[in-house]
C-alpha cells in the first residue's frame, strides 16, 4: 500500500517501490508513461533500447566433447547472452563443428575466428520479434511435415528430408524460447514483445509441444521407411495419423483465434487417439504381419516390424499427448 500525497495546487503523488524501479533499470529523472484502463491506471517505462546492454559469455572448450560444447553454447543463448565467444589454446581440430553449432542457431553471426577463439555475435533486433510470428512458422514447417509423413504410409521416403526440415524447427524453438526467457526475465523485454509473464509462459508450452510434435513426426517417417509393414497394417495406421492431424489443426486454430470451445472439444475427445493406438496393439498384438525379405520370410524382419510398429504407435501417442497439452493451455486462458 501507498500513502498518496498532495503536490501543489492540482497534482498528487505517490511513491514507487524500489524493487519494481531496479527490476526497470530506472533511475531519477527517467520518464513514465500511464495509461487507464479498466482495472486502474497501468505504469510503463520508457524503457532505453534493449541493444544497450552486451552480455558476452566465454566457453572455454579445452579437453570437452563437442556434446558438452554443444550444451554450453546452447545454454548461453537461450540466456540471452548476445556475445558469445569460444577459446582454446588449440581450435583447429574443432572449429568447422564449433562453427555449426553457431550457425545452427538463429541471429547468430561469427564475426571474429583465429586459432584460439571463435566469436559470434547476436544480430537480431528484439523490438522486431513477434513471438507468435515465429509459433506460426514452426505450425506451418509441422504441418508440411504432416503432409509428407502421409505419403510415407504409402511408402514414399521421407526421412532424410524430414530430418533437414525438423532442424529448422529445432531452430525456431531455439528463437522463440530465448526471446520468452528474455520476456519472463526482463519486463522491458516483455513490454517490447506486448506481452505479459503468463502469456509467455503459456507461448513456452505452445513452442515446446510443437517442436516435440515435429520430433514425433519424423520419427515415424523413419521407422516406416525402415520397415516392411503390410499394406493394410500401413492404412490403418495412416487413419490414426490422420485423426491426430486434425486434432494438431484444430488445436493451433484455436490458440491462434482464442477459442476456447474449440480447446475443450479436443481435450473431451483427445482421449479416442491414445485409444485407437492402443487399440491397434491389442488388436494385432503383432500377429498375421506380412513381411518381407528379398521374397523370403524372416524372424529378424518380424521382430523389426514389430519393433518399427511400437515405436510409431508410441510417438502417435505423444502427438496427441502434445495436442491435448496445447488445448489445455488455451482452455487455462493462455
Amino acid at each position: 500500500m501507498r500513502k498518496l500525497i498532495g503536490f501543489g495546487k492540482s497534482s498528487y503523488v505517490v511513491s514507487l517501490p524500489k524493487q519494481w524501479i531496479d527490476k526497470n533499470k530506472l533511475k531519477k529523472g527517467d520518464l513514465l508513461s500511464i495509461e487507464e484502463g479498466k482495472e486502474g491506471l497501468l505504469f510503463r517505462t520508457n524503457a532505453p533500447s534493449l541493444k544497450d546492454e552486451e552480455r558476452r559469455a566465454v566457453i572455454n572448450a579445452e579437453k570437452k566433447s563437442l556434446a558438452q560444447l554443444k550444451t554450453e553454447i546452447v545454454s548461453a543463448y537461450l540466456d540471452n547472452y548476445n556475445v558469445i565467444e569460444v577459446i582454446s589454446d588449440d581450435l583447429k581440430t574443432n572449429a568447422p563443428e564449433i562453427r555449426d553449432m553457431l550457425h545452427g542457431l538463429s541471429g547468430l553471426e561469427i564475426i571474429n575466428q583465429s586459432s584460439t577463439r571463435i566469436v559470434a555475435k547476436d544480430l537480431i533486433n528484439i523490438d522486431e520479434i513477434s513471438v507468435k510470428t515465429l509459433i506460426r512458422r514452426m505450425d506451418n514447417i509441422t504441418r508440411s511435415m504432416i503432409k509428407d509423413t502421409q505419403e510415407c504410409f504409402d511408402g514414399i521416403d521421407h526421412a532424410d528430408s524430414l530430418a533437414h526440415i525438423d532442424e529448422e524447427v529445432n531452430r525456431l524453438h531455439f528463437l522463440t524460447s530465448r526471446v520468452i526467457r528474455g520476456g519472463l526475465k526482463d519486463v522491458r523485454v516483455a513490454n517490447s514483445l506486448g506481452s505479459n509473464s503468463f502469456k509467455l509462459h503459456s507461448d513456452h508450452t505452445v513452442t515446446t509441444k510443437i517442436e516435440r510434435i515435429a520430433d514425433n513426426i519424423k520419427r515415424i517417417c523413419r521407422s516406416l521407411n525402415n520397415s516392411k509393414l503390410d499394406k493394410k497394417w500401413r492404412n490403418e495406421l495412416k487413419d490414426i495419423f490422420r485423426g491426430i492431424e486434425n486434432s494438431y489443426l484444430d488445436v493451433m486454430k484455436s490458440y491462434y483465434t482464442g477459442d476456447q470451445e474449440i480447446a475443450l472439444r479436443i481435450e473431451e475427445t483427445n482421449r479416442d487417439r491414445i485409444i485407437a493406438c492402443d487399440n491397434f496393439f491389442n488388436k494385432h498384438n503383432h500377429h498375421g504381419i506380412k513381411y518381407t525379405n528379398g521374397g523370403r520370410k524372416g524372424v529378424c524382419d518380424f521382430r523389426a516390424a514389430c519393433g518399427a510398429t511400437t515405436i510409431i504407435l508410441e510417438n502417435m501417442k505423444e502427438m496427441a499427448s502434445g495436442v491435448k497439452y496445447i488445448a489445455r493451455t488455451i482452455i487455462g486462458g493462455g
